[in-house]
């Protein structure tokens, strides 16, 4: 089961299962934020339009890395060195939307005011955005101690 860390600039992270999420906002919309959504996705394919005649398509498992630059992104696919600037002022559009609560915490450092969490058993969660939180996404690998685990002999 995935987990996410959510830590602040002050006080304690808040760690909780993604499947236990029910909803979840505000909508954090733009191009840096649809990048961020990309990025936390698990799987999908993505197609950035650059100006009139220029497409950039890509699966979730080909994207490497994203790296936010004064006037865009450069994203390095494959298995390229080498980073593809993106200019933000030369995309004419993008998608599909990413979907879910995984995609949508990869949107938060875009985000501004107050974001909030429902769980299954009811309760939310607030916090504000803007200044945080710095979002992890744990897999169940990710949890295991760094020995490993000890099977039992027979």
């Amino acid at each position: 089961m995935t987990r996410a860390r959510l830590t602040f600039p002050q006080g304690d992270p808040v760690e909780f299962p993604l499947d236990e999420v029910t909803a979840f906002g505000p909508e954090i919309e733009g191009f840096r934020a649809w990048l961020g959504a990309v990025f936390a996705s698990a799987d999908g394919r993505w197609i950035i339009r650059l100006g009139e005649d220029e497409i950039l398509g890509f699966r979730r498992d080909e994207l490497k890395r994203i790296r936010a630059t004064p006037v865009g992104a450069e994203l390095t696919l494959g298995s390229n060195v080498e980073a593809v600037p993106v200019r933000e002022g030369d995309v004419t559009s993008y998608g599909p939307e990413p979907q879910g609560i995984r995609s949508w915490l990869g949107r938060l450092a875009h985000g501004h005011g107050d974001a909030w969490v429902r769980f299954s058993d009811g309760h939310e969660l607030r916090f504000a955005l803007g200044n945080g939180p710095h979002v992890r996404l744990l897999e169940p690998t990710d949890t295991l101690p760094e020995s490993g685990i000890r099977l039992p002999l027979a």
